[in-house]
């Protein structure tokens, strides 16, 4: 008996309301790992393809936000 949770992960493709994904499941727990998250330290994990899903929209979100910032720098007056 292990202590520890070791998973053993598959490529699957996932399907929920036309959006496909191709993620990575963990066939005891039936974990899924959001794809932009990767593996790893920072890895974010999730029981349903719902949850997934949103947490990609955020995904989405935060880097739409970034991109659209717009700096505009004044222009000085010389007299």
């Amino acid at each position: 008996m292990a202590l520890q949770w070791e998973p053993v992960w598959e490529d699957v493709i996932l399907e929920e309301h036309g959006i496909r994904l191709k993620v990575k499941r963990d066939r005891e727990t039936g974990l899924i790992v959001c794809p932009i998250c990767g593996l790893g330290e920072k890895a974010s994990y999730f029981f349903t393809l719902r949850d997934l899903v949103e947490h990609i929209t955020m995904h989405a979100r935060r880097d739409w936000r970034r991109e659209r910032i717009v700096v505009v720098e004044e222009e000085s007056e010389e007299q």
